[in-house]
C-alpha cells in the first residue's frame, strides 16, 4: 500500500500521481525536482539502497528505475520484499535519467577473506559501472539520458590499501566525469547496528550541484540498542538450524568458575564469554585466530558463523538475525522465505548486502546539505506558495469588487441627485 503525506488539506502520494497532467489539473508543470528520487541499483542485491531511500522518504517518494542483479534468488528476495516485478513501460516517456546511482560490486578480491587476486575478473565489475556512467562514450551514446546527481560505491577496506591503483583509477575517471569523489571507511557500529562490519564508502557528486565541494560524511552517531535488542528470544535452543557443530563446540570451554570461554590463538590462549556476547566460530581449527568474542557482532560474511550466549547457553544466529543486524525488517524475512528462498540463501544475501542504516546516513546528509531533496517537500512547498497565491489574487478580487460595487452605488446615487 502506498505511503501518503499531507500538507495541509492535500495528501500527496506520487505514485497515484500523473505528472504529465499536472498543469491541467491546475498544478505548476512538471519539473523535475517536483518527480519521485530516481534511484538505478548496480549489483543491486536486496535492494538496501531503495530499503534506505523508503525508511527516510516513504516508498510513494521513490522510483527505481533500474535494478541489475544475477543471483536470481537475490531477484526474487528483491521482489518479494518490495512486491515488485517487470511492470509495464511506455517506450514514449521511458528513460534512464537517475537521481542516485548506488553500486557495490564484488568484492572478493579486495577482501582480506578473498584471493587477492585482480585478474579474477569479478571485483574489477566497477569499470562496468563507469562505461554505464560515462557521459560522452566512443560510440557517442551513453547508456544514462542524464548524469545522476549522486553515485555511491561501497566495498570492503582493502580496496584502499592492497589495490589502491583501482580506487585512484575510479575517482580519476569520475572526476572527468564531472564529479567531486569522496572516500572513507564506515562502521555500522557507528550508525546503530551492533555489527564491526568496515566498509569503504565512496561518494560521487556532479561538481554542477550546489555543495558538491563541501561534502562531509555522516558522524557517529550515539548507539541506541545493543546485541540483545536484536535477537529473537523465541528461538528454541533445540532448534536444529541453530545447533553448533562438533569442530564449534570442541574449541568451548568453562573455567573452574563457570565462566564460557573460546580457545583463541593468544598467549593466554583462550576468551572468556559474558551473558549476551557474539562469539566467531568461523574456522574452528585455526590456532591464530583471535577477536572470536564481543558485544557486538563480527562483519557479516556470506557463510557466517556466529552464536550468542545467553541463559547459559549459546546457539548459532539465525538467517533471520542476520538480516536485522544489516538493518533489514522482520517482514522482509518472512517475505523472503514464504518465497522459497532458504536460510542458507538469505544468511549469503545477508552478507553480501551493504547495511542499511549506514546509507540511510549518507543519504540524511546528503538530504542535509540539499544535494537530494525530499520530493513531497519540494511538491509540498510549492503547493503551499500557489495556495498562497492564489488565497492573495482572491482577497485582491474581493477589494476590487468591493470597491467596484462601491462606485457603482455612489455613481447611482449622484445621478438621482441630479
Amino acid at each position: 500500500m502506498a505511503t501518503s503525506r499531507k500538507a495541509g488539506d492535500v495528501t500527496l502520494d506520487f505514485r497515484n500521481m500523473d505528472f504529465s497532467t499536472m498543469s491541467e489539473k491546475g498544478l505548476p508543470d512538471p519539473y523535475e525536482q517536483l518527480r519521485p528520487l530516481k534511484l538505478l541499483e548496480l549489483f543491486g542485491g536486496i535492494g538496501a539502497p531503495r530499503r534506505a531511500l523508503e525508511n527516510i522518504f516513504g516508498p510513494s517518494c521513490l522510483r527505481s528505475i533500474d535494478y541489475i542483479e544475477v543471483l536470481p534468488y537475490a531477484v526474487q528476495s528483491y521482489n518479494q520484499i518490495f512486491q515488485c516485478g517487470p511492470r509495464p513501460q511506455d517506450i514514449r516517456i521511458w528513460n534512464l535519467a537517475p537521481d542516485i546511482v548506488v553500486h557495490g560490486s564484488p568484492c572478493q578480491d579486495f577482501s582480506n577473506e578473498g584471493k587477492n587476486n585482480i585478474n579474477t575478473g569479478r571485483s574489477i565489475l566497477f569499470e562496468r559501472t563507469l562505461q554505464i556512467l560515462d557521459p560522452t562514450p566512443k560510440n557517442g551514446f551513453p547508456e544514462l539520458s542524464r548524469q545522476p546527481k549522486v553515485v555511491i560505491w561501497e566495498n570492503v577496506p582493502g580496496l584502499l590499501w592492497k589495490f589502491q591503483d583501482c580506487m585512484e583509477y575510479y575517482q580519476e575517471v569520475m572526476d572527468e566525469f564531472g564529479y567531486y569523489s569522496y572516500h572513507k571507511i564506515l562502521t555500522a557500529s557507528d550508525y546503530n547496528i551492533p555489527q564491526n562490519r568496515d566498509r569503504v564508502f565512496v561518494v560521487s557528486i556532479l561538481k554542477d550541484v550546489p555543495g558538491a565541494d563541501r561534502f562531509e560524511f555522516p558522524e557517529k552517531m550515539t548507539p541506541q540498542w545493543t546485541l540483545k535488542d536484536f535477537i529473537d528470544k523465541k528461538v528454541s535452543f533445540n532448534d536444529p538450524a541453530v545447533q553448533l557443530k562438533d569442530a564449534e563446540k570442541a574449541i568451548l570451554g568453562t573455567l573452574p568458575d563457570g565462566t564460557l570461554t573460546v580457545r583463541e590463538g593468544t598467549k593466554k590462549g583462550y576468551a572468556e564469554v559474558k551473558e549476551w556476547q557474539i562469539i566467531n566460530l568461523a574456522i574452528p581449527g585455526s590456532k591464530n585466530r583471535r577477536g572470536r568474542v564481543g558485544d557486538n557482532a563480527k562483519t557479516i560474511t556470506t557463510a557466517p558463523r556466529q552464536a550468542i550466549y545467553y541463559h547459559g547457553k549459546v546457539r548459532m544466529l539465525t538467517a533471520k538475525e542476520y538480516l536485522r543486524l544489516m538493518g533489514y525488517r522482520d517482514q522482509d524475512y518472512e517475505k523472503m522465505s514464504k518465497s522459497g528462498i532458504t536460510d542458507q540463501q538469505i544468511c549469503q544475501l545477508a552478507g553480501n548486502s551493504i547495511c542499511v542504516p549506514v546509507l540511510e546516513a549518507l543519504f540524511r546528509k546528503l538530504h542535509d546539505m540539499d544535494i537530494i531533496q525530499d520530493p513531497s517537500e519540494v511538491l509540498r512547498k510549492t503547493l503551499e506558495k500557489q495556495k498562497q497565491k492564489k488565497e492573495k489574487e482572491e482577497r485582491e478580487t474581493a477589494v476590487l469588487r468591493a470597491f467596484r460595487f462601491k462606485a457603482q452605488r455612489e455613481g447611482k446615487q449622484c445621478a438621482q441627485i441630479r
